[in-house]
């Protein structure tokens, strides 16, 4: 029988109803085969440029400054795949943490679905050689 392989790096997305202008919060345990994280995205769908990451946290450490605009990290269709992430340079180190991201867009205009995708890595020195480079 053949041994299943993880893959080097996976895509966790975290997805919630925006439903007003107010301060929504998404929360997510990452998943606990992958031990660091490496990058964060945003769709750019529905949110507005004005977005705003109030808080972006693992561990209760910050990964962002609060108030961090979401337009820094809003990827879209006209970037190339292998470059949609926005990285953290110095990898942090997870494991089965729980994240914690606190979301305002003052913009928003009716309900649409927020989809945060977080990229995790087992060897994060390849994937941001691999991803990033």
């Amino acid at each position: 029988m053949a041994e299943k392989v993880k893959p080097k790096f996976i895509i966790q997305c975290i997805d919630l109803l925006i439903t007003s202008d107010q301060v929504h919060e998404l929360r997510d345990e990452l998943d606990k085969d992958y031990s660091h994280i490496v990058g964060i995205a945003i769709s750019d769908i529905y949110c507005s440029k004005l977005s705003v990451l109030e808080v972006v946290k693992v561990k209760g450490l910050e990964l962002l400054p609060e108030g961090f605009e979401a337009a820094h990290v809003m990827s879209s269709l006209a970037v190339e795949p292998n470059k949609r992430f926005f990285s953290w340079f110095k990898p942090m180190p997870v494991s089965g943490d729980e994240m914690v991201i606190r979301f305002r867009d003052p913009e928003y205009i009716k309900n649409y679905n927020l989809q945060v995708q977080v990229l995790l890595t087992n060897n994060p020195e390849e994937t941001i050689n691999v991803l990033f480079g």
